[in-house]
Formats: structure tokens, sequence, C-alpha cells
């Protein structure tokens, strides 16, 4: 293959990575206001020791904190390197996305591009003169990138404030609903004529029909086979299993947190977690938030074990208070990319019994736990 035809799809990678980076300054603006109750409008960006306002060229993101060495222009006073690398990890987001859910689905592309996700919607040709991607395309990466800027933003809130605000989750879930109802699965993927086939009395969840099922924008639909008041690609399913998504994170959540209580004799989590598992069950559905937040809990520890052990080694009392929503945050997005393993290999958990199982043993679980941690 020539070099010339890797250029239409290294500049869309590098105009998805230019918005990430100034969807990040914006993520900011919220991040700098949110927890304080502040306009995310008016006034402009300032610095918060003079008042001045910022200039537009100061404000550029990455240039403008590199060119001023992370200091205001007029008084000196430093700006947090926290601006810096939320714009490029928003950035390097965006771009992962676009690589892992779209441009891994081109044909005639690259030997080592081969697609992540079970896709066909989303085929378009590498070597194509087109200017854009198809729309389907630019839609399904749309739609994924608004999610994951709304986990950044609450993440990096929770991180500093221990506090998610609702302006996020509670937009979020609308954003997610109305999504999913417009877009419902298996879109982008049209031909449903396969899917059809799966015999009625055929759980979804058995090896026979997991090869057929696709990835949408909504990984999989609430149940299969869906029920005849939701046929496939219908708008009913797609309100239904955005809904159920949304309602099945907020209860859980709102459970573990009231065993949790019961056990321990005192607060344990905040609603906040709640909020987020119901947005990002109603963008990708309840079977994504389960596994998320089994992943997000795991993940949580990972992140607070070297803040503890820093704290030891510096001879400072360790807090052992942390926030939840950066694991949970992480742990949605690591479900998200591991579902090609996550949909074969841990389908076993959707099946009605053993979704009770896990449920009694959990909740059993949890306040055990709380017991054996309650401190007079």
């Amino acid at each position: 293959m020539e070099w010339w035809f890797h250029l239409p799809p290294l500049m869309w990678c590098l105009w998805v990575f230019v918005l990430g980076l100034g969807v990040g300054s914006f993520l900011n603006v919220l991040i700098a206001r949110l927890p304080f109750e502040k306009s995310i409008v008016w006034p402009n960006s300032r610095c918060f020791t003079c008042l001045q306002p910022i200039r537009f060229w100061d404000n550029l993101p990455i240039l403008g904190w590199l060119r001023l060495r992370g200091k205001c222009r007029r008084c000196g006073a430093s700006f947090s390197s926290r601006y810096l690398w939320v714009e490029i990890g928003t950035g390097f987001v965006f771009l992962l996305l676009f690589v892992v859910d779209c441009l891994s689905q081109a044909t005639d592309g690259p030997g080592g591009l081969s697609p992540w996700h079970h896709t066909p919607g989303l085929k378009f040709s590498y070597v194509a003169t087109n200017a854009l991607p198809p729309a389907a395309v630019c839609m399904t990466w749309a739609i994924h990138a608004c999610l994951a800027s709304l986990l950044i933003a609450a993440a990096v809130i929770d991180a500093k404030h221990q506090i998610i605000p609702t302006q996020i989750t509670y937009t979020g879930t609308l954003i997610g609903i109305v999504a999913s109802t417009l877009f419902p699965w298996p879109w982008p993927t049209t031909d449903v004529a396969n899917l059809a086939k799966i015999p009625v009395t055929l759980a979804w969840i058995l090896p026979e029909a997991i090869e057929k099922l696709p990835t949408g924008v909504m990984v999989w639909p609430f149940w299969g086979p869906t029920p005849s008041w939701a046929p496939l690609g219908s708008w009913q399913l797609g309100l239904s299993s955005s809904l159920i998504g949304a309602a099945f994170g907020m209860l859980m959540v709102r459970a573990v947190k009231f065993l949790f209580e019961v056990g321990m004799g005192r607060d344990a989590l905040g609603l906040g977690d709640a909020d987020l598992l119901m947005m990002a069950g109603a963008f990708l559905g309840w079977q994504v938030v389960l596994i998320g937040f089994f992943a997000g809990a795991f993940a949580g520890l990972l992140l607070k074990i070297p803040t503890m052990l820093l704290e030891t080694m510096n001879q400072r009392e360790v807090n052992r208070e942390f926030a939840f929503g950066p694991g949970l945050a992480l742990g949605i997005g690591i479900t998200w990319f591991a579902w090609p393993w996550i949909n074969n290999g841990a389908r076993v958990l959707f099946e009605p019994v053993a979704l009770g199982i896990l449920g009694i043993a959990m909740g059993g679980g949890l306040l055990i736990a709380g017991i054996l941690l309650r401190r007079k």
C-alpha cells in the first residue's frame, strides 16, 4: 500500500485528537466551576487570584499552558497542571475511541488493523477517497466520546471534591436515553435477518446465539430474544434498554450503599456514584454497568493504594476515605474496551439464576464486611 493511502485516516485521527483537546479545555471549565455551583457560560475564563480575564491565545489547549509555563500572565500565580493533563488525556481518549471503535472496522487497511468490536454496520473502505468517514462511523464515535467526556469530568471532580455534580450525571443520562432511542440496538448494523433467525426459545447468552450478536452503540439489548413489543432496531427497544440500564445502575449502587451502611453503622459511598452508573447504563446498557461496577471497585483500589503508601512513607495520617467515581469511570471504560472477551467469557453472569445467586452473595458479603469493619 502506497504511503498516500494513509493520509485521509491520519487526518481523521489528527482532527479527532485536536477536537479532544478542545473538549478537554471545556471540561476544565466544568471541573473548576460546577463544584462551586458557578455558571459555565459567564464570566469568561480568568485567573482565580487576580480575577483578570485570560486572553484568548493564552487559553488555547496545551499551547496556552506551556506558553505561560503554567502561570498567570499578570500576577504570576501558578495554574494547576490538571488543566494540561485533562486536555491531553481527553485528546488521547477521543483518539483511542476513534481507532478502536471506528478505524479498526475499515476494510482494505494495513495488515495489523483488524476489527476490535463485532460491528458489521461500521464497515468502510480504508482507501476510500471520501473526505470524511461515513455518517454512521462519526455518530457512533460521537456518542461514545460524549459519554467518555462526562466520565472524565465526573471522575476529576470526585477525585478533588468527593462529589459528583448532578448537572453532569442527569444531563448525561438524558443524552444517553435520547441517543439510545434514536439509535437502538443493533444500530449501526441494519441487517437484522441473521438476528431474527435465532429461535425464540434460545437464550441470547448461549454460544449458538453469541456469535450472531453484533455490538451496537449500546452493546446489547436489555434482553434476548427481544419481546414482540420491542422488535430489533425499534425505538421501543432502544428506549427500554436505556431506561433499564439507567435504573439498574442507580439501584445497584443504592443497594450496595444500604447494605454496607447497615453493617458499618455509618455512611458509605455516595449517591453521586449511583448517578454515575445511571448515566453509563443509559448509554451502554445494564450489562456493562454490572461488569463495570466490579471492575471499577478493583480499579478504585489500585488508584488508592499508591496514595496510602505515599502518606505512610511521609509519616502522615492515612486517609481511608476515597472517591469511588474515578474507579467507576475507569471500570466502565475497561468494560467497554474489553467487551469482545466479556460477552463471550462472562455471559453466564447474565442468566437469571446466575444474577440471583450473584445478588444474594454480594448482598450478604457486603453486610458481613460492613459488620466486621464497624468501629466503636
